[in-house]
C-alpha cells in the first residue's frame, strides 16, 4: 500500500464539475449511492440472500465503511476526492473485511460494465440498483467516474462510463419480454397485506398496477410521492389491450420532473395522532383541506328540488307501470 496516497481515491469528469469543484448536490448523491453499494455488497459477502433489507445495518459493516474525507483536489479540469478509514481501524493480514469490500464492490463495478449475464462475487440485484442510481451523474454533466483503491503495491483501477451505466440498466430490466415504459407519480404502496404492490399515476391517463419483489421494497419505498420512470415486463387485458399490470423490473426517480403531475400530491396537514387516537372534527377538515360553509345559497338547488321538477309524476308512471304487469305496488 502506498501510504503517501488516500486509501480511495475518486476523480471525477466533465462539464458539471471544474479544478477541484463539483456541485453539492452532485457530491451527495454519489456518496450516498456508493455507500449504498458498499454496505449492500458488505451484506452479499456475509451471506444474505438479499443485499436490499429493510432495518439496521450490521454493526460491523457499518464500523468498516466508515471514512473520512481526507482530500479535495484538483486533475486537469477534474474534481479528485480521497478517503481514509477512520483511525482505530485495524485489521490482521489478509482479514480486514471492509477492505474486501472495497475491492469486490469495485472489481464488481468493473465486471458489470462489461459483456455478460453473471454477477461477480459481493454483487446482486441491490447493488446493480445502487450503481445505477449513482450513475444518474451521466446525465447531468459527468463524463466518467475514476476510481483508484491504494490498498496494495498495485492499485486497482475501476472506471465507471456512460456505456457501462447503460449496461448496468440493461441488466436490471433482464429479458425483454414485453417491456413497457410509463413515467408517473408513485403515490400508493403495499407491503404486505395484499403483496408487494404500487400504483403510479401518469401526468394524463388511468393510473398502472406495478408489482414488485423483496428486493425493490426500499427503492420503492424512497420514491413515494415522487415521480418516477418503470420499466418492467406488462401483462395485457385482452379484451382492451390495455396494461393491467407491470412486473418492475427498474425504478428511477425523475428530479427533472418533480413539477409535474403536482396536483395528485395530497392536500391538507397531516395529523399529528397515533392510530389509536381519534382526531376532532376540526382536525380532520384541515388535514382534508375541507373549508367552512360561507354562503347557505350554495346548497340551494340541490334536495329536495323545484316543485313543478316532474319528480312525483314519474314515480307515479313507475308504479303503474309495475301494476299493469302484475307486480306489487
Amino acid at each position: 500500500m502506498n501510504n503517501q496516497e488516500p486509501l480511495l481515491k475518486i476523480r471525477f469528469d466533465g462539464e458539471a464539475v471544474g479544478p477541484g469543484k463539483i456541485p453539492v448536490s452532485h457530491l451527495l448523491r454519489f456518496l450516498t449511492n456508493m455507500n449504498k453499494a458498499l454496505q449492500r455488497t458488505g451484506r452479499v459477502l456475509l451471506g444474505e440472500a438479499e443485499s436490499v433489507r429493510r432495518g439496521r445495518q450490521p454493526g460491523n459493516i457499518k464500523d468498516e465503511l466508515a471514512f473520512d474525507l481526507v482530500l479535495l483536489t484538483s486533475g486537469s479540469p477534474a474534481a479528485v476526492l480521497g478517503f481514509d478509514r477512520r483511525r482505530g481501524q485495524t485489521a490482521l493480514p489478509g482479514m480486514d473485511f471492509g477492505q474486501e469490500i472495497l475491492e469486490k464492490a469495485l472489481a464488481g463495478l468493473d465486471h458489470v460494465q462489461k459483456t455478460g449475464d453473471t454477477l461477480p462475487p459481493g454483487c446482486d440485484v441491490g447493488v446493480l440498483l445502487a450503481w445505477r442510481d449513482a450513475g444518474v451523474l451521466f446525465s447531468q454533466g459527468v463524463k466518467e467516474i475514476a476510481f483508484t483503491l491504494n490498498h496494495r503495491e498495485q492499485p486497482l483501477a475501476t472506471h465507471f462510463t456512460p456505456e457501462g451505466f447503460t449496461r448496468i440498466q440493461e441488466r436490471i430490466k433482464g429479458p425483454q419480454t414485453n417491456i413497457r415504459t410509463i413515467e408517473g407519480r408513485l403515490l400508493m404502496a403495499d407491503f404486505k397485506e395484499h403483496g408487494t404492490r404500487c400504483r403510479v399515476h401518469p401526468a394524463a391517463g388511468e393510473p398502472v398496477l406495478c408489482l414488485f419483489d423483496e428486493a425493490q421494497k426500499d427503492e420503492v419505498l424512497e420514491d413515494i410521492l415522487q415521480f418516477v420512470r418503470i420499466v418492467g415486463e406488462a401483462r395485457e387485458d385482452s379484451v382492451t389491450g390495455k396494461i393491467a399490470s407491470i412486473k418492475i423490473h427498474d425504478i428511477e426517480r425523475l428530479e427533472d420532473k418533480e413539477n409535474e403531475a403536482t396536483e395528485l400530491l395530497p392536500q391538507g396537514t397531516p395529523i399529528s395522532r397515533s392510530f389509536w387516537e381519534s382526531p376532532s372534527l376540526e382536525e380532520l377538515a384541515q388535514a382534508q383541506n375541507v373549508k367552512p360553509l360561507t354562503d347557505v345559497r350554495s346548497l340551494m338547488g340541490t334536495w329536495p328540488g323545484e316543485i313543478d321538477d316532474g319528480f312525483e309524476e314519474a314515480i307515479d308512471e313507475l308504479r303503474h307501470s309495475h301494476m299493469a304487469k302484475g307486480g306489487l305496488a
